[in-house]
């Protein structure tokens, strides 16, 4: 039985025959389980998205503080190339007290157990803004390849998790991804990003994306603001710039499984390569408010 459906069905019948049917909230505590022909596609196509598992208060008790997370002046905090936009925010869920609870939310965390098979850790997390007229772009890569190099995370056992703080649509620089890509592995024909961003971005080569858009296709992220994708860390990515006037935040939660902690030291900042490794307990609070 679908998750969605089960929230419709909740929402038209909470009270039937003079019975009080428990909240949305308190269903969507057991039953944001992923099935088995969920798993399997994401498995097939390297993600899955959910277009409604943040409520709207929940998304609003997040963008509420996103004006003081870009006030922020720590190392922490990148900025673009051009301007003075900025470009990311890394660590949100160890400054930030609701972006932390959103980190072991219940729904949220439970499908990236199912998908990992295992307990999980944040490994990194981190804020895309995509101010209007001034987000970057983020050139064709796979989040696992910078992990594997920089960090020894030894296999992709990593899930990115791509909460939708503003709608995404055609026009904002959506995410963009290419189905199925992750199935080829760790790529090593990559170049490292132009220019300091303090994320090492490796740019994948463009006659491998030309390869991979030609048999796989490329699809786009477009959702509201609550909407949550889970992506596999070695699925090829990436976004154009945003010359619209509208911006198009993401928050990446990217959990890796406690049985595969990196090994190559820990030479980059906490909020690169978090230290922190114990698996995350889920909040009793199935909600976020």
């Amino acid at each position: 039985m679908g998750e969605h459906w089960v929230h419709s069905l909740i929402l038209t019948c909470r009270f039937t025959a003079g019975f009080f049917l428990p909240s949305v909230s308190f269903f969507l505590k057991f039953l944001m389980e992923l099935s088995s022909t969920q798993i399997e596609e994401f498995e097939e196509r390297g993600f899955l998205f959910f277009p409604e598992l943040l409520k709207s208060q929940e998304v609003k008790l997040l963008t509420d503080h996103l004006e003081g997370l870009y006030s922020r002046t720590g190392p922490e905090v990148v900025r673009e190339k051009k301007g003075d936009g900025i470009r990311l925010v890394y660590g949100t869920h160890e400054f930030c007290e609701p972006y932390g609870r959103l980190s072991v939310l219940p729904r949220l965390l439970q499908p990236v157990r199912q998908l990992l098979r295992s307990e999980v850790y944040i490994h990194q997390s981190r804020l895309n803004p995509k101010h209007g007229f001034s987000g970057g772009a983020w050139n064709w890569h796979q989040d696992f390849g910078t992990w594997h190099r920089e960090d020894g995370m030894p296999e992709p056992k990593c899930v990115m998790t791509a909460v939708l703080l503003h709608e995404s649509g055609p026009v904002n620089s959506p995410l963009l991804l290419i189905p199925g890509s992750h199935r080829i592995g760790m790529t090593n024909e990559v170049k490292p990003e132009e220019g300091a961003t303090g994320y090492m971005v490796m740019e994948i080569d463009e006659n491998q994306v030309s390869d991979l858009a030609e048999r796989h296709g490329i699809e786009a992220i477009i959702g509201k603001p609550g909407g949550v994708a889970y992506i596999h860390c070695n699925l090829v990515h990436g976004s154009a710039p945003n010359i619209s006037p509208w911006p198009r935040a993401i928050l990446y939660i990217n959990y890796n499984s406690v049985e595969n902690q990196p090994i190559g030291g820990n030479d980059r900042a906490w909020f690169h390569n978090n230290p922190n490794r114990e698996a995350l307990l889920a909040q009793q609070n199935p909600d976020l408010e």
